[in-house]
């Protein structure tokens, strides 16, 4: 078994990675953590360790983001094009290092915005992708998820509240908007399966051997930084318009996802002409590979060239 980390100086900024493998001849797997800002390399050595029976996983700490923290500058203009950009050099860096001509992709949420513009701009690397929680437009998902909260509470204020929410967060007091949608979403258990809070995946990162209370705590403040930086392009978001790709795609989907709703990913998916697959997986939210990670692991260790077809079928889990 391989578990190690290393730094990579990528677009001038320093950046870790944690590689975990059962043969490093096996095909590469890229995790692409949330967010922006959100990393999360503990839960995927936790939860998804198993995908390297398969794969030679790649755990990416984003710029800004956990263990490849650094104070962005105020001054400091970021878009989404520097983490695709970023992402081009992580893979050139790998197909040489590993002797690979291409990966295999997976983004989850914000990752999965990364994750689609780096397939429509460089499908020559990649074997095939896997959307997670996946973002298709920004303002549709923004609308489902305010839908539901509005009909799951009874507090006429807050239905209010939510109803009138300014979803294009360019208003002066948009962070705080942000921060009080998703803590009302998170409240639903339609986020973290279940769950009110996202309590119980912080022992993960306190008690995890590679994370320490420094990484901790660079893990809050990149969260907070890359979202004040982010989230006005991230709120304009859509890939809609997209209909054949260059390379194959798989969406695995928790059922109850109403922070980047799976209905409007399914609808997406049906409307594809290019190779595609649809996983399901039932009683799962936003997070299917941390809520049912045994499940959510079998299906990617079983996906290959020869699983994709242009089959409008779910797969349910």
């Amino acid at each position: 078994m391989y578990n190690y980390s290393k730094w990579y100086p990528i677009n001038g900024v320093n950046q870790y990675v944690q590689v975990v493998s059962t043969n490093l001849d096996n095909p590469i797997l890229i995790y692409l953590h949330g967010g922006p800002g959100d990393a999360a390399l503990p839960l995927v050595e936790h939860f998804n360790s198993n995908l390297s029976e398969n794969y030679t996983l790649i755990i990416w700490e984003q710029r800004g983001a956990g263990k490849s923290y650094y104070r962005f500058r105020e001054d400091e203009h970021i878009t989404i094009n520097d983490f695709v950009l970023d992402l081009k050099v992580l893979i050139e860096k790998l197909l040489v290092e590993f002797k690979k001509e291409k990966i295999c992709l997976m983004g989850h949420s914000w990752g999965s915005i990364i994750g689609m513009k780096f397939i429509t701009s460089y499908p020559e690397l990649i074997h095939f992708y896997i959307g997670v929680g996946q973002v298709i437009c920004s303002q549709k998902m923004f609308k489902k998820s305010k839908e539901y909260i509005v009909s799951h509470i009874d507090n006429h204020r807050l239905k209010n509240r939510i109803s009138s929410l300014n979803t294009k967060f360019n208003q002066d007091n948009w962070y705080s908007d942000l921060m009080f949608f998703m803590s009302q979403l998170i409240k639903q258990g339609v986020s973290l399966y279940g769950k009110s809070t996202y309590l119980s995946l912080y022992r993960y990162f306190i008690f995890s051997k590679n994370y320490s209370l420094m990484d901790c705590i660079k893990r809050l403040k990149g969260s907070e930084q890359s979202i004040v930086k982010l989230w006005h392009e991230v709120s304009e978001i859509d890939f809609s318009a997209y209909k054949n790709f260059k390379v194959p795609i798989a969406f695995i989907e928790g059922e109850y996802d109403y922070h980047a709703s799976s209905e409007i990913v399914f609808d997406f998916y049906r409307s594809i002409t290019s190779p595609k697959v649809y996983f399901s997986i039932k009683n799962t939210a936003h997070f299917p590979q941390w809520t049912r990670s045994d499940t959510f692991n079998l299906i990617v260790n079983s996906l290959n060239s020869s699983i994709f077809s242009n089959s409008n079928e779910i797969k349910e889990f």
